[in-house]
């Protein structure tokens, strides 16, 4: 186990040396409007976020439905053929 740990610590390797970027290149990364946008994204409870507005909850309600849905259908589906074909029978 220690010697497991001592080979981790021995692989990983950080960069010391950075080159220095260009304010160009400082002032294409600032967006204060995105950062605040995904700050309160991120620090929003989901269950106080209203289902329409976070897509993938969506979908995924929207998904678990449809499922619900063609079961319930398959199932009053064969229901109905087994009684249809019980009806014949009898005759």
């Amino acid at each position: 186990m220690i010697a497991m740990k001592n080979k981790q610590k021995d692989a990983l390797k950080f960069k010391t040396d950075n080159k220095q970027l260009s304010d160009e290149q400082i002032d294409k990364h600032k967006n204060f409007n995105k950062l605040m946008h995904e700050y309160q994204a991120a620090t929003k409870p989901l269950y106080k976020t209203p289902l329409y507005k976070n897509k993938k909850v969506f979908l995924v309600v929207l998904l678990i439905l449809l499922i619900i849905f063609v079961i319930i259908e398959t199932i009053q589906t064969e229901e109905n053929n087994t009684a249809i074909q019980n009806t014949e029978q009898k005759k």
